[in-house]
This record gives structure tokens, sequence and C-alpha cells, in this order.
């Protein structure tokens, strides 16, 4: 789905997921159909990501993971995008998001979990201001990667900015349009800013190995100390 353009002039400033299928620490067996729809989800989780989501929704077994892009469909349309980047457009761009990860209760009933990938709107090196209708923490990590996290009503949105440079494109685009990936949590019940960007982190991660960045950006496995 393309985020509208018009939307993002203010939230730009404001923003800134083993069972008994894997065989590898959370990574599904593709060759069962059931494994080929979760393998997504559980590359972009990791063991330790599955095993949580299966704590808070009733144990293994008990969540449906699903992913409407895969690994590489989700780097073709980063690489795409960013491809097609010139600096020093006027204007706000609308770019497609990759559906990488949703997962919910396998009974049913409220409450979803998702993840989300894109080519950020904001430079990585933009300052996080805005309204202050929302608690926004935002949370530098290394020269590579940032953190952000903030609550909107009843949402919180778990954010992660990386340097990305995609071969052939102008100079300072992994500043100027870096990876931007989105966590969001209805389900597990889990308030816990630091669990959250963990896990996120370790998709952050993922991604980036996928998308195959010049710059090879050092995404570590959990946010700073500082973090609660």
């Amino acid at each position: 789905m393309l985020r509208p353009a018009a939307a993002f002039p203010v939230m730009a400033l404001m923003v800134l997921v083993t069972a008994a299928c894997t065989s590898d620490k959370g990574r599904a067996d593709p060759t069962s159909s059931k494994g080929a729809e979760q393998a997504t989800c559980r590359d972009l989780l990791g063991g330790a990501g599955v095993k949580w989501l299966e704590s808070r929704t009733g144990g293994p077994g008990k969540v449906r993971m699903e992913s409407r892009h895969d690994l590489e469909k989700a780097r073709t349309m980063f690489q795409g995008q960013v491809g097609n980047w010139e600096p020093g457009r006027k204007g706000i761009p609308s770019y497609a998001e990759s559906d990488v990860c949703r997962a919910s209760a396998d009974a049913g009933g409220p409450g979803e979990l998702s993840l989300e990938y894109r080519p950020s709107i904001l430079r990585f090196d933009a300052p996080i201001t805005g309204s202050t209708d929302n608690e926004r923490t935002a949370t530098p990590v290394n020269s590579d990667v940032r953190l952000l996290h903030r609550v909107d009503g009843n949402e919180v949105q778990y954010i992660v900015f990386i340097k990305c440079k995609i071969p052939g494109t102008p100079a300072k685009q992994e500043n100027d349009i870096p990876i931007e990936g989105q966590l969001t949590d209805t389900l597990t019940g889990d308030t816990g800013a630091r669990v959250h960007l963990t896990h996120l982190l370790h998709s952050a991660k993922v991604m980036a190995d996928t998308f195959d960045c010049q710059n090879k950006p050092v995404v570590p496995a959990e946010p700073p100390a500082s973090v609660k």
C-alpha cells in the first residue's frame, strides 16, 4: 500500500515478530506449505522472537504468521524506489511499504503484530520533532542505526532507521533515504520498549543483509542499555 505524500509533512517530523516446524532457531521449513507461508516472519523474528510471540499467544502452534512480501520482493521494491531518487527533487515523496510480517492469534480474536519496511521520507540525520500530542523517545544507536518509539493514542510504534547505500545511487543516498522499519503490536500485551526494539533490530539486521547495503551497516542485537 502506498502512504499518501500529503499525510506526511507533519507525521514525518513526529515519527519518525522455534516453533515446532523450525530446523534452525526460528527458520521455518520451506518445504511445507505452512512453513513457506511463515518463513519470512520466522527469518525476521528469529528463534527468540518466535518464542516470545508464542509465549504471549498461548504456546507453540497458537500464532498465525503470514507475509504479503517475502525478503526478495522487499529487496526489489526498496532498490527500485531508491534507484529512482534524485537529490534536490521537490515535494515529499510517497513510497510503497513492504508488508513482510503479520502475526495474529491462530484462534482468532483482536490484536495483531505487524512489521513493515520502506524507504524513509525522513533523512537519517533529521531531527525528530513535532506535536506534543505524542510521547516520543528517540535513541541514537551508532552511525548507521537510530531507533524511535512513540505512543500515538492506544498504539505504540517502534521504528528503526538504517543507512543503506544502494549501488548506482547518488552520493549521500544512504543518509537522505535510509531504510525505515516499523513494528506495531496490539497482539502480545507486552508494553516493554526494550523487548520490541530488540526483535525489531533482529529484523533490521536481516533486512540490511538482504538488501546488500554497500556501506555494511552495523546493526546490533540489542538496543542501548538506556532503553528499558
